[in-house]
């Protein structure tokens, strides 16, 4: 089906169209049941909906450029999740909307795209989201690759997750509650979230507890996700949700600018994010190679004054000519050794200034549209 938001004067806002397709009917339910063509997509091929959804598609479209409108994001939960990725790469890629796939059933559906559709989806990740649960739609071997994945653990439904949603955020607090992992969590979130699923899920194992079980979950959690989101991470998401709400309160679509300042906001966030990720993620590597260089320095001058102890009759130069027979010079273990790490360390810092200019780089962008757009920077007003 297509949606629209409605504005004030009561008609559909054609600006902001989007486009939801549906999963695989029951038996029990009304219309085309669908099941053959989930086998198809089950073994790898092109879900026979495919055809019917972009026929659907392309009369929207029709519809809606009567009214000089967009369609600006299409949609899919289950059979049609999986051909969500088709439907970016094909469709999107020319069109310019974002596509969402709801626990996106099918095997390998990156292999029914065109090369140059492949390349494509490699270069442009941010038009695919993709939520996956840990449910049963795992077993045709689905792809954990391509798109922007959201990996959702703990609910083992084969669900849209709606209800964890408010506006287009997941509510982490609401997941948290209910046992349930998600990206983005902070550390106290991710412990409520498993202390939550220790309780309804215990193994009844008399040697173990809940305590027990909460902590392996927590590794589990580490182990999938990397790390804890900050609290001020956590403040400036939920900042953005309000601050989308508000931009769309009166119930017009977003300008231009609103969503460009919207995307880069969201943007700064995780490169922000990502920023400080990398240099928790470095710091331990930067004093290994700091260490070692001291290490091999150390090395060296043992080398030397062990050399000098135990060949004491001879000159300094016989000494170093000895040494350097057997391969042991300066330039072995301190010169050429601290040369590596030295590279090692220069690349970690380049990497990090990459990301200071983006943070740069993004800063000025924002600061730019708001200085154009001074209706904007009102409404930002209300909301900081």
């Amino acid at each position: 089906m297509a949606i629209a938001p409605i504005m004030e004067n009561g008609k559909p806002d054609y600006n902001n169209v989007g486009v939801v397709f549906a999963g695989t009917n029951m038996p029990q339910e009304k219309g085309a049941s669908g099941f053959g063509t989930a086998i198809d997509s089950g073994f790898g091929g092109l879900s026979g909906e495919y055809k019917l959804a972009e026929d659907f598609l392309k009369e929207t479209q029709k519809k809606v450029a009567k009214q000089n409108g967009n369609i600006t994001d299409v949609a899919g939960f289950s059979q049609s999740g999986g051909y969500m990725m088709k439907m970016a790469a094909e469709h999107g890629r020319v069109s310019g909307f974002k596509t969402t796939s709801f626990d996106d059933w099918g095997k390998q559906q990156f292999d029914t795209l065109t090369k140059k559709e492949q390349e494509w989806l490699k270069e442009n990740p941010a038009f695919l989201l993709r939520y996956q649960n840990d449910s049963w739609v795992d077993l045709p071997a689905r792809d954990h690759e391509y798109g922007n994945i959201l990996t959702i653990i703990g609910i083992g439904d084969h669900n849209t997750l709606s209800k964890y949603f408010d506006g287009d955020s997941l509510n982490l607090d609401r997941l948290a509650k209910d046992g349930i992992f998600a990206p983005h969590m902070t550390k106290k979130q991710v412990e409520e979230a498993a202390k939550n699923w220790a309780k309804t899920h215990g193994d009844w194992n008399p040697f173990t507890n809940d305590n027990d079980e909460a902590i392996n979950r927590i590794k589990e959690y580490l182990k999938m996700y990397g790390a804890y989101a900050t609290e001020d991470f956590s403040i400036k998401m939920t900042t953005l949700s309000k601050l989308k709400l508000a931009l769309t309160a009166s119930g017009g679509g977003l300008s231009s600018s609103e969503t460009i300042y919207l995307d880069s906001q969201e943007a700064l966030f995780f490169v922000e994010k990502a920023t400080s990720n990398f240099k928790i993620a470095t710091e331990q590597i930067v004093k290994i190679y700091q260490n070692a260089m001291k290490e091999a320095q150390e090395l060296w001058r043992a080398t030397l004054s062990e050399a000098r102890n135990k060949g004491s009759l001879l000159e300094e130069w016989e000494i170093q000519e000895t040494l350097d027979r057997i391969g042991c010079t300066d330039k072995k273990i301190v010169t050429d050794s601290c040369e590596i790490y030295q590279r090692k360390l220069d690349k970690i810092k380049q990497i990090e200034k990459k990301f200071i200019e983006l943070v740069t780089k993004i800063k000025e962008k924002i600061a730019e549209i708001i200085q154009r757009d001074s209706e904007l920077a009102q409404q930002l007003k209300g909301v900081n």
